[in-house]
C-alpha cells in the first residue's frame, strides 16, 4: 500500500491541521452495484468502511466492485437468454417477461456473490 501524502494548513491557533477533503464524486460516479456495496460495507463492516474513507480508497474499491458486478450481470444475462428462448420471438410481452426474469435472477446472484461481501 502506498503512503498517503498529506498537506497541512495553519489554523488560527497556530497549529497545523491536515487538509482532509472527501471526494464529492464518490457517489456521483458509482452505479447501482457500487452504491449498494458501499451501503453494505457501511452498515455491516463499518471499521473497514472508515478505513477505506480515511485512506481515500473507497471510490476506487467501489468502482472495482461495480465493474466486476456489471461483467457478471452481463455474463449471467447472456447465459439465461440462450437457455430460455421465447416461443414467439415477435411477442413483446414474452420477450419482456423472459428478460425481466433473467435480470432478477442474475441480480440476486450478483448481490449475493459480489456486492454483499467484505471488500
Amino acid at each position: 500500500m502506498e503512503a498517503l501524502e498529506l498537506k497541512y494548513h495553519e489554523g488560527e491557533d497556530g497549529m497545523y491541521y491536515p487538509n482532509l477533503i472527501l471526494e464529492e464524486e464518490t457517489i456521483q460516479t458509482l452505479g447501482k452495484f457500487g452504491i449498494m456495496a458501499m451501503e453494505y460495507l457501511k452498515e455491516n463492516h463499518y471499521p473497514r468502511f472508515r478505513c477505506l474513507v480515511r485512506t481515500g480508497l473507497l471510490n476506487q474499491k467501489m468502482k472495482e466492485v461495480e465493474e466486476e458486478a456489471n461483467q457478471m450481470m452481463e455474463s449471467l444475462m447472456t447465459t439465461y437468454l440462450q437457455k430460455h428462448r421465447p416461443e414467439k420471438p415477435q411477442s413483446t410481452m414474452e420477450m419482456w417477461k423472459i428478460r425481466e426474469q433473467g435480470m432478477r435472477q442474475a441480480e440476486e446472484i450478483v448481490l449475493y456473490q459480489i456486492v454483499n461481501k467484505y471488500h
